[in-house]
């Protein structure tokens, strides 16, 4: 397992919501800097994402169907065949096979849901990095900004899985608003739309935010930042036990579960607290 480079630190959706699920993860991620190791799932997004991204590269009429399967193969060579780390996690031909047809058949589901040559995003993998109220930093990747005639913006992001139950939905909505802010404190603007592409099973989530939801939201996570500023104070990040423990990548070096886990890096809590601007 090994440690993130050093840099600016600013809270993004999936640090955010990692805090909310377990202080001691956040910690051993975002402070300690331990990288959790690849999934068959994480690296199956990260190709399913790379073949649409360069998809739109292309003139709309060379946008099909045939056109992205025949671009995931170099794709994959490009990225991940000489990976040693992701060939790891098969054991033979069969389940690699497997995992490329998963990622074809996630491509596939993509045409049935929307038609490219019809597209033309405003931006695409667009990196934003702003701040909200008190000088918190937040930053996040978008896959695609759609603009309308009028001007109007929708955020669509891709989503390899399958959609949430009803129970789970609000942990989508989280990210869904956290883009909605990131816009709106950038110099795009409040979004209209924001949308979430579930390719897992052809559903799609939508959130039209209104001025008082972003706002309260901000008011939100300012106050999830103090809970956490309080942590990094105090070097307290209780872990939390829960169903979610059996997927953890860091597992291994929780005190729920190793009597190994470090000392808590001091050089981590300074970037942390970078997250607040301090005049």
């Amino acid at each position: 397992m090994s440690k993130t480079n050093a840099r600016r630190k600013a809270l993004s959706a999936t640090s955010t919501k990692t805090w909310l699920q377990c202080p001691m993860k956040f910690r051993l991620t975002q402070v300690d800097g331990f990288k959790e190791p690849p999934s068959p799932a994480t690296t199956r997004g990260t190709l399913v994402h790379a073949v649409l991204e360069n998809l739109f590269d292309k003139p709309a009429e060379q946008r099909t169907a045939e056109t992205a399967q025949e671009m995931i193969g170099p794709l994959y060579d490009e990225t991940m065949a000489q990976d040693e780390q992701f060939l790891a996690m098969f054991n033979d031909e069969v389940l690699l096979d497997k995992w490329k047809e998963e990622v074809r058949a996630l491509v596939r589901q993509y045409f049935a849901m929307e038609n490219p040559k019809r597209l033309e995003p405003f931006a695409r993998e667009r990196f934003i990095r702003t701040e909200i109220a008190d000088g918190i930093s937040i930053h996040g990747f978008v896959d695609r900004i759609d603009k309308a005639p009028n001007g109007a913006l929708r955020i669509v992001d891709y989503k390899t899985g399958k959609s949430p139950q009803q129970r789970f939905i609000e942990d989508m909505l989280f990210q869904m608003r956290f883009y909605a802010l990131l816009l709106d404190k950038s110099e795009f603007g409040m979004p209209m739309r924001t949308q979430l592409v579930f390719l897992g099973d052809g559903r799609t989530l939508t959130l039209d935010p209104t001025r008082e939801q972003i706002d309260a939201f901000e008011h939100h996570l300012v106050a999830i930042w103090n809970d956490i500023e309080r942590a990094a104070k105090t070097k307290q990040f209780p872990p939390k036990k829960q169903v979610l423990c059996g997927w953890c990548g860091v597992k291994n070096l929780c005190p729920l579960y190793s009597s190994d886990t470090p000392e808590v890096s001091e050089e981590g809590l300074e970037r942390l607290l970078e997250i607040k601007r301090r005049d």
